[in-house]
C-alpha cells in the first residue's frame, strides 16, 4: 500500500501553472479590458480575501488562482506597455 511519502509526484503542478500562464496572456491581449479593469478586479478580490481570512474561513482555491491570474495580466500588460 502506497502512503503518502512515496507516491509520485503530481504532474497537475505544471499544468496549474501553465493555464495561470495562458490565462493571464489572453487577458492581458485583451483590448476590451483598461488598466483600470485589472486594478479594481484585484483591488476587489484582494479585499474579498481579507474578509475572509478576517473570519478564519477557508480562502476558495479559485479566488487564489484568479489573484494570480490577474497579477500575471497586469504585470505583462505594465511591461509590454514600457517598451
Amino acid at each position: 500500500m502506497d502512503t503518502q511519502d512515496n507516491l509520485p509526484a503530481p504532474q497537475r503542478r505544471h499544468v496549474a501553472a501553465n493555464s495561470v500562464t495562458l490565462e493571464a496572456e489572453r487577458l492581458a491581449a485583451d483590448p476590451r479590458l483598461s488598466d483600470y479593469d485589472f486594478w479594481r478586479s484585484l483591488k476587489n478580490l484582494e479585499n474579498r480575501i481579507f474578509e475572509i481570512v478576517a473570519n478564519r474561513d477557508p480562502i476558495p482555491f479559485d479566488m487564489v488562482r484568479w489573484r494570480a491570474i490577474l497579477k500575471q495580466a497586469r504585470s505583462r500588460r505594465n511591461f509590454s506597455s514600457r517598451n
